[in-house]
């Protein structure tokens, strides 16, 4: 038995008695064999040119359709992750819709009153910050200083007349938020079919209510900005726009933009390929969770982005950057080529050239 289990080890080893390999150092003690090459070296298990090349096209084509996306948005000002996150399903939901401040815009259509300095309306504050943003950046003289606080008035005087006009509907509305959560604390909510159906129709429903109600402030907010543009002579046009203070949902935004064009740019280059193909996964992943294909999550797709079960579109090329993360193809045909004979394999004294 001991002979047969040799004998069929050693046919294992395609280089015969003399080859370097570990399989003849363990049962062939009688072959001079010194080196020892990893299991995954031998020649079945190797790369070949067509798959290295194949390895760096699919690299190459992931990094284009990041670079793209990312360019994408920024070229469009009007871009907002928003629209997604408010979309957010299943069991991570909630830390999805957390990340869009004032979601349900709770905060922003409270009822004004200039006296509650503690808790302001958010679009009080934002009409106060922006006009004194506006008067320090241009140095506006006495005149326009003056007609700049009219301004701001009549932007402060459409707000509160508009909340107390719709008071009552919002009121309405806010009962109609705190029924909503109360009905997803309740046994059952998030795992029975019809329960999770209502729910999302619900919030779909106070999304939709109170979304005129948020584009009339943001109207109120962008009059005030060009009412006060037109204040300015050339010179002071010539200082640029008014330096804007980063809120949560524009960090995320940002974030969003620059990841996308970085880890395009370094898929593409072969530069950092590794972490670029790991950052890319995460942010994949991200997306799966935030809309999960999985067996009783409410709402399914919708069917014009095809029929799937938990392997979406997305979820393929997360598994491919994954894979990526796990070969060195930025050494096949990228910049990484360069780093490691540059600066990894002086350093290490040519281990790890795998």
């Amino acid at each position: 038995m001991a002979k047969l289990l040799a004998r069929a080890m050693l046919l294992l080893c395609s280089g015969g008695p003399t080859h370097s390999c570990r399989v003849c150092t363990v049962v062939c003690p009688t072959h001079h064999c010194r080196a020892e090459v990893p299991v995954l070296k031998r020649r079945a298990f190797e790369l070949g040119g067509l798959s290295v090349f194949m390895a760096v096209l699919l690299r190459m084509t992931i990094g284009w359709h990041f670079l793209y996306a990312g360019l994408w948005k920024l070229q469009h000002p009007d871009f907002s992750s928003g629209g997604f996150l408010r979309q957010a399903k299943g069991p991570l939901a909630g830390y999805f819709l957390r990340l869009v401040p004032d979601v349900d815009g709770r905060q922003r259509l409270n009822p004004v009153d200039p006296d509650d300095t503690a808790e302001p309306n958010p679009v009080w504050a934002a009409l106060k910050a922006y006009h004194d943003r506006f008067v320090e950046h241009y140095q506006l003289d006495e005149q326009q200083r003056a007609r700049a606080q009219q301004r701001l008035q009549e932007a402060q005087a459409r707000l509160k007349e508009f909340l107390a006009r719709e008071q009552e509907a919002i009121l309405d509305y806010f009962k109609q938020l705190d029924q909503l959560a109360e009905d997803r604390q309740r046994p059952g909510a998030g795992s029975i079919p019809y329960l999770q159906k209502r729910l999302w129709e619900k919030q779909q429903e106070l999304q939709s209510l109170a979304r005129p109600w948020l584009d009339t402030l943001d109207h109120i907010q962008a009059e005030l900005r060009r009412d006060l543009d037109v204040l300015l002579n050339d010179r002071q046009r010539a200082r640029g726009g008014v330096p804007e203070p980063l809120d949560q949902a524009q960090l995320v935004d940002r974030l969003v933009i620059y990841s996308n064009i970085a880890i395009g740019g370094c898929l593409l280059l072969g530069l950092f390929t590794r972490l670029a193909s790991f950052g890319g996964g995460l942010f994949l992943l991200l997306v799966v969770l935030a809309q999960p294909d999985w067996p009783g999550v409410y709402p399914p797709p919708h069917p014009s982005v095809g029929r799937s079960l938990v392997v979406t579109k997305e979820f393929v090329e997360m598994m491919a950057l994954f894979f990526l993360a796990t070969i060195p193809v930025g050494r096949w045909g990228g910049l990484d080529f360069l780093i490691h004979h540059m600066f990894v394999r002086p350093v290490t004294g040519g281990r790890g050239t795998s």
